[in-house]
């Protein structure tokens, strides 16, 4: 019994210097958690001890995340500087914490963090500055938290999307509520498209592409031809509304324009629907002389997906002569016997009365033979029986003449030879 006494007494000595471990415990859940914008960000407040703290996010009812922590000495107030997951229901959760040990969170009330929708473009237009007027509709998106405590009025802003030539892009913001908007003149081609804009961030840009393009052409004009004759005037087109690719188009609508000097104003006597894959005719009567132009009228073209826009072009001047025409002219009959009686005979386009000039051939040069009226563009001359044998040659020169409001150049007919056998 003394030997078990002894054990005992040698167990409560040693038991002496020992301590009970201590259980560190958790800290107090923090209180009067508040979320609100500040300066355009989403700022979380509460109260605590005094503690570090960690916020976490929580996506429709799933395992909180941790995004941001605060030290003990950071303060009780947070700025969250990176935007939150789409999310019909979110709420944030403070923990306070010390060493490893956590409380229990305080939750915000849920909130939605939905990106607006996708703007529905409804018309583009280009502007004599070459600026392009929009139009659009932007749908609200269902508030699944109504009266929530970051909930914002509307349903976001409009952007306008521009992907310039190269690498180059732009963007340009509409107020909110607006269903129309500006783009200023751009480098060509250019593709616009809309998204939306608002607190939580941006929506996907719509499918519907505004596609600002350029046209251009030339044309080939004869230098002269005679009054009345069509000018064979040849066009081209080309059309580009995406970079490096020429569209293939058959319905590009063009106008030929003409003037009688450069001070005049154009105006316009042909209008043709040509293609960018050929040369196609674009021709005109000659009447004067006369400068030429293609003028091509802004296009609009609609489809599914695509507004394509381009400018008003059009070609520099081209120049054409317009020469008086002989539309017939000689002697009838061209050969007969002595006694013969011939009929000389000489008709001119334009038909004008005008005092033109006969020539004869002396075998080495032509000599002036004396003057000769056309009346309305004719002259005729009959002769009395021939009594002489032998061959005459003549021709008539006609003067530059003007005919409303242009000017026909002179011409020289053909040589007309009549003979007496």
């Amino acid at each position: 019994m003394r030997k078990f006494a002894l054990a005992a007494t040698a167990v409560a000595a040693l038991s002496v210097g020992l301590q009970t471990p201590a259980f560190a415990a958790a800290p107090d859940a923090p209180t009067d958690v508040t979320v609100s914008w500040v300066d355009g960000k989403v700022n979380l407040t509460w109260k605590d001890a005094g503690e570090a703290n960690q916020i976490f996010a929580e996506y429709d009812g799933g395992t909180p995340g941790l995004i941001a922590s605060v030290t003990a000495d950071g303060g009780n107030t947070v700025s969250l500087t990176n935007p939150l997951t789409a999310s019909d229901k979110v709420r944030l959760i403070v923990k306070s914490v010390v060493g490893a040990e956590s409380s229990e969170g305080t939750a915000t009330p849920l909130f939605d963090t939905r990106r607006p929708a996708v703007p529905a473009l409804q018309d583009a237009n280009l502007a004599a500055n070459l600026s392009t007027t929009l139009s659009w509709t932007l749908a609200a998106v269902a508030d699944q938290n109504p009266g929530d405590p970051l909930d914002v009025p509307g349903n976001g802003a409009v952007r306008a999307n521009v992907d310039l030539p190269g690498t180059a892009t732009a963007s340009y913001d509409f107020a909110a509520g607006e269903t129309t908007g500006v783009v200023p003149a751009q480098a060509r081609p250019t593709a616009i498209k809309l998204s939306a804009v608002n607190e939580w961030g941006q929506s996907a840009q719509g499918t519907k592409t505004v596609r600002l393009g350029t046209l251009g052409a030339a044309i080939t004009v004869p230098s002269k031809a005679v009054y009345g004759a069509r000018l064979g005037i040849k066009s081209t087109v080309d059309l580009f509304t995406s970079e490096g690719r020429e569209e293939r188009a058959s319905d590009v609508k063009v106008e030929l324009q003409a003037r009688a000097k450069a001070t005049d104003a154009w105006k316009t006597y042909g209008r043709y629907t040509g293609n960018t894959t050929a040369a196609f005719e674009t021709g005109i009567a000659s009447l004067g002389n006369r400068q030429y132009r293609l003028l091509l009228p802004a296009r609009k073209v609609v489809s599914a997906n695509v507004i394509a826009l381009t400018p008003p072009t059009s070609t520099s001047p081209k120049s054409s002569t317009t020469l008086v025409k002989f539309a017939s002219g000689g002697f009838s009959p061209a050969v007969g016997p002595v006694g013969t009686r011939w009929t000389f005979t000489v008709k001119i386009q334009p038909a004008v009365t005008v005092k033109g000039k006969l020539q004869f051939w002396d075998g080495k040069a032509w000599f002036d033979a004396g003057p000769l009226t056309l009346t309305k563009g004719s002259y005729v001359e009959r002769s009395d029986p021939e009594t002489e044998r032998g061959t005459i040659r003549v021709r008539v020169i006609v003067p530059t003449v003007v005919v409303n409001g242009l000017t026909v150049n002179a011409n020289t007919s053909p040589a007309y030879n009549q003979t007496i056998r």
